[in-house]
C-alpha cells in the first residue's frame, strides 16, 4: 500500500471501520511511520529511540554523524540499556468517556482506546515494557509492565472489552494506582477530567513527586469544547444523570465556553507547574497529534 494511503489510519473515521483492534493499532502505527517526513523526526528509524540529543560532556565520537547529515542536528547512538523503559498507560473508562455527539465518529473512550493500543504496538515493537491500568470509581483492570509480543496480545484483548458503566472517583480510584507504580517510569493518563479535578490533580502530583514521567492526554469531544447545538435541549451530566438542566444552547454557549476554557486551563496550569506534559485532544483529531507529543516525552526520558 502505498504511503499516502496508510496515512488515512490516522483519520479516527477510517480507523473506526476496521474491525479488529489489533489491525486497529497496527494500522494507526503504519499510517503514522509513513507521515514522518512531513514531522519533525524527520531522518529518523521507526525505532524512533535509538537516539538522543547531544549534551555538552557527552564524548564527540558518539555522534551519529548519518544522523547530523539528515537533520543537521547532533544526536547520540544509544546503547540498548539506554532505550528500553517502563511505560504504564492509565485509562478513564468511567460513563463520562462514553459520551459521543452524533455527528463525532468515535466516543472518547473508543479515541482512547485506539491510541492505547497503538502506543502498546509501538512500545513493544521498541522493547519496552507496556503496562495497563484502566479506572473509574475503583481500580479495574491492572496489567503489569512486560514487553513480551504476547503480552500485547493480553492488553489488545483487555482493551478489546472495556465498557463504561460507572462514575469517576478520582479520589478513590488513582491512590490505589499509585501504590501500583513502584519504579520509575513513563505514565500516561487519558481522561476528561471530569469529575473531581482537584483529586486529580493531587494524585498526578503524587506521582510526580516520585519521579515518574507523566504526559496527561485530556480527551474531548469536539461538542464539549463547543457546544454546537442550536436547540431547546436538556443537558445531562455525563457522570451524574440526575444533574440535568433544559436550555437553549444558544443562549448558554458563551457562559459554557468561559467555564470549559477555564476547566481546560486549569489543568494544563497545574500539570505544567509540576512537569508534567498536558495535551488536549478531541476525538476528531487525527491520531498523529497524540503520538509526535508521546514520542517527544518519552525521547525526553533518557
Amino acid at each position: 500500500m502505498a504511503e499516502s494511503d496508510l496515512g488515512k489510519y490516522l483519520d479516527p473515521k477510517v480507523v473506526s471501520a476496521v474491525q479488529r483492534l489489533d489491525l486497529q493499532a497496527k494500522c494507526i502505527i503504519e499510517g503514522f511511520i509513513s507521515g514522518r517526513h512531513r514531522s519533525p523526526f524527520h531522518g529518523f528509524s521507526s525505532q524512533f529511540s535509538e537516539h538522543r540529543k547531544y549534551n555538552a560532556g557527552d564524548p564527540i565520537k558518539d555522534i551519529d554523524w548519518n544522523v547530523y547529515a539528515k537533520t543537521e542536528r547532533h544526536y547520540i547512538k544509544k546503547y540498548e540499556a539506554e532505550t528500553n523503559l517502563d511505560c504504564h498507560i492509565c485509562v478513564d473508562i468511567s460513563s463520562s468517556m462514553g459520551y459521543k455527539f452524533e455527528e463525532s465518529e468515535v466516543s472518547k473512550l473508543e479515541y482512547t482506546i485506539y491510541l492505547t493500543a497503538a502506543i502498546a504496538y509501538m512500545l513493544t515493537k521498541q522493547s519496552d515494557s507496556i503496562g495497563l491500568i484502566t479506572f473509574d470509581q475503583d481500580l479495574c483492570h491492572y496489567i503489569r509492565p512486560k514487553s513480551k509480543r504476547t503480552h500485547l496480545t493480553t492488553i489488545i484483548n483487555t482493551l478489546a472489552k472495556v465498557k463504561t458503566e460507572k462514575t469517576t472517583n478520582f479520589e478513590g480510584a488513582l491512590p490505589q494506582t499509585i501504590k501500583l507504580l513502584n519504579h520509575r517510569g513513563l505514565v500516561v493518563i487519558f481522561s476528561d477530567f471530569l469529575g473531581d479535578t482537584e483529586a486529580a490533580l493531587q494524585a498526578i502530583s503524587m506521582l510526580r513527586c516520585r519521579k515518574n514521567d507523566i504526559i496527561v492526554f485530556q480527551v474531548l469531544d469536539q461538542a464539549e469544547i463547543d457546544l454546537p447545538f442550536s436547540y431547546l435541549a436538556n443537558f445531562v451530566d455525563t457522570e451524574n444523570n440526575e444533574l440535568q438542566i433544559r436550555a437553549k444552547a444558544e443562549s448558554v454557549r458563551k457562559a459554557y465556553k468561559e467555564e470549559i476554557d477555564k476547566f481546560i486551563n486549569h489543568i494544563e496550569t497545574e500539570c505544567t507547574k509540576i512537569g508534567v506534559t498536558h495535551v488536549l485532544l478531541n476525538t476528531s483529531d487525527p491520531f498523529d497529534i497524540a503520538l509526535e507529543e508521546f514520542i517527544l516525552k518519552r525521547s525526553r526520558c533518557f
